[in-house]
């Protein structure tokens, strides 16, 4: 069987979205099942949160690596993580690495963005030439749109 590791990052603003994504991921687990393949849903909740001596960071980064597919979430906060996984996402599709597929999704409406994230949406285009981003308002439009990344990438 093979397994398709889907990360999803985001800002904790953000966890009821992430948290649906992965109900989304199990849904979809029983169509591609007849197909063999099996997603997996790779999530900083997850991942051991024991004291070791490197960052903790670090070994988000190394799973992001092991995923196929980095779906990364925004909406009113730039989360310091957040933008250090997309960097490494955006970072290794470029060298022809894993993750393959690197899709952004803008939560709207976006009334009370923090400093930090105005200029990063101001500058996106110029910053990640190329990476494709989607913006959403609802939960169902969210799941829409993640199904068929989840589709295309397969």
């Amino acid at each position: 069987m093979r397994q398709i590791n889907i990360f999803i990052a985001s800002s904790s603003e953000l966890k009821r979205e992430r948290m649906e994504l992965v109900d989304l991921i199990q849904d979809l687990n029983v169509v591609y099942r007849k197909e063999d393949i099996k997603l997996k849903p790779v999530l900083w909740e997850y991942m051991d949160s024991s004291m070791r001596a490197e960052r903790k960071e670090d070994e988000y980064l190394v799973r992001l690596r092991e995923s196929e597919i980095c779906i990364v979430l925004f909406w009113q906060i730039l989360g310091e993580y957040t933008e250090e996984e997309l960097d490494v996402a955006f970072a290794e599709k470029q060298a022809g690495r894993w993750p393959k597929t690197v899709h952004v999704l803008f939560k709207e409406p976006a009334e009370a963005l923090t400093p930090e994230l105005v200029p990063f949406k101001e500058h996106f285009e110029t910053r990640y030439p190329g990476l494709p981003t989607t913006r959403f308002e609802t939960v169902k439009q969210l799941r829409e749109i993640v199904s068929e990344i989840i589709k295309n990438a397969r």
